[in-house]
């Protein structure tokens, strides 16, 4: 990028405005499309609104390359910041280096003493409809990991996580099984069936029911007890 062209000049009278000459518009067509708008700020001297307004004035945009190019350069910067801070040797199995625990320490400090507010607060005060979209996220990925965990339980299989989950019908997958064809072939079922519940694993069945010798010798030997409903 070549150097700005001089220096941005305001004009005189009741409202200041800030106005470009034609080889500064120039300029800012030329490297408007492919260049970094904080750079391009900076450069100019003005603020990111400014150059904004500028950008809406003169009808500019940035271009398909070009906003490959920038997402380049920012990525190789996030990678170069990240690897000097230690921030991948975490992924890489080794300990965090010291620079990342005393910058940590640092800012939980400053948080404490009340000299910087809480990345939360930041987030929320910043960009509120982001904030309420992780959140929101953040809610869902929750619910359908304890679901998941749930089924697990409930599965008879290995968890994956140390959340305190409460599940009222932990049955195994064969007993769900049962059950639900209990229900199909007219049996009959206890409604409460969480732990402790005499009826939770007891299966009845009146004049009504398409009674099954088999099946219910496979239920009896799953757990279950077969009895005439009183």
């Amino acid at each position: 990028m070549t150097p700005y062209p001089g220096q941005t000049e305001m004009t005189r009278g009741e409202v200041h405005r800030r106005v470009l000459n034609d080889e500064q518009r120039e300029w800012l067509c030329q490297w408007f499309p492919t260049i970094e708008n904080k750079r391009l700020a900076k450069a100019m001297g003005i603020s990111l609104y400014k150059l904004h307004c500028f950008a809406r004035e003169l009808h500019l945009t940035k271009s398909e390359e070009g906003w490959r190019a920038i997402k380049r350069r920012q990525t190789k910067a996030m990678a170069k910041t990240n690897e000097h801070n230690g921030c991948y040797d975490r992924k890489r199995g080794h300990a965090p280096s010291e620079a990342t625990l005393e910058g940590n320490r640092r800012r939980w400090e400053e948080v404490r003493a009340g000299l910087r507010e809480l990345p939360q607060e930041t987030a929320k005060r910043k960009h509120p409809r982001k904030w309420k979209a992780s959140l929101k996220k953040r809610s869902e990925n929750r619910k359908e990991m304890i679901r998941k965990e749930k089924r697990r339980i409930i599965y008879g299989l290995e968890r994956k996580t140390n959340l305190k989950v409460v599940v009222l019908n932990p049955y195994t997958r064969s007993q769900l099984h049962h059950r639900h064809n209990a229900l199909k072939r007219g049996y009959l079922l206890d409604m409460d069936c969480s732990e402790g519940q005499p009826g939770r694993y007891v299966i009845y069945f009146d004049d009504k029911t398409e009674r099954s010798e088999l099946f219910e010798r496979n239920c009896i030997a799953d757990g279950f007890t077969i009895m005439r409903d009183e």
